[in-house]
């Protein structure tokens, strides 16, 4: 599966991981985005200079890289085009990453847990998104906020940049890297009848718990505006 177009081009190298660690979700046995300049910068700053056998990284410009694009004659077996430029947050419902709707039509579901953070949503920028949200507020009484990020050095940059100390102001628990609650193994297992609004990448049934649980999964923004209200919220609103 590739992707492309304006909106990908302007994406970070955070948001494509994630876009292609959710593409077999999909049914995709890998999510693809042709190189630019927005990876070579990535490439060079997290100090990847040589390939094996002394080689230095290919640039869009290298003849080396010229097998890194789709052909300009290639066949795709189907093409999808949306125009997402009036698109609010999507939040997906319980109990498929599939099951999507905007979050407005969420703003009634009242949750007992926020999960931020994971493979697919805990990197640096995730969490300086949530941080934004919560700086200077308080998780609502009741709610468990959890935050956990994806490598131990994001972890180490969340705690230099003092995002860890304002989700432990805001009320919440901040880990280090796990999988933790993502797949039910420990630290925020979901009791019956509890609901999670969780940046994870899937909220299949007894996911997160009992099987009687109900994970809603959003981006981090989302998450921390839930846990200020209780309630799943947009991001806007704070």
């Amino acid at each position: 599966m590739e992707f492309s177009g304006p909106v990908i081009s302007c994406l970070g190298m955070d948001d494509r991981f994630s876009m292609s660690n959710m593409a077999i979700e999909a049914g995709a046995r890998a999510g693809l985005i042709a190189p630019d300049n927005i990876t070579w910068q990535y490439v060079r700053a997290s100090g990847l200079k040589r390939q094996k056998g002394g080689k230095r990284p290919c640039s869009p410009q290298s003849a080396a890289c010229s097998g890194l694009f789709s052909d300009p004659d290639a066949h795709y077996e189907k093409v999808y085009e949306w125009d997402i430029s009036d698109v609010e947050p999507q939040v997906a419902c319980p109990h498929l990453p599939s099951n999507v709707k905007p979050v407005s039509a969420m703003r009634r579901v009242s949750v007992d847990q926020v999960v931020i953070g994971s493979c697919t949503n805990g990197r640096i920028n995730d969490l300086r998104s949530a941080a934004r949200v919560l700086k200077g507020k308080k998780a609502k009484a009741g709610v468990r906020l959890i935050v956990f990020p994806a490598t131990q050095k994001i972890y180490r940059e969340a705690v230099k940049e003092g995002l860890a100390e304002i989700f432990v102001k805001a009320g919440g628990i901040f880990s280090t890297p796990t999988c933790g609650p993502c797949l039910g193994g420990h630290m925020g297992i979901l009791a019956e009848g509890e609901t999670c609004i969780a940046t994870t990448n899937r909220n299949f049934i007894g996911r997160m718990g009992s099987p009687k649980s109900f994970v809603y999964l959003s981006n981090p923004a989302v998450a921390a505006a839930s846990a200020i209200t209780g309630k799943i919220t947009h991001p806007g609103r704070f």
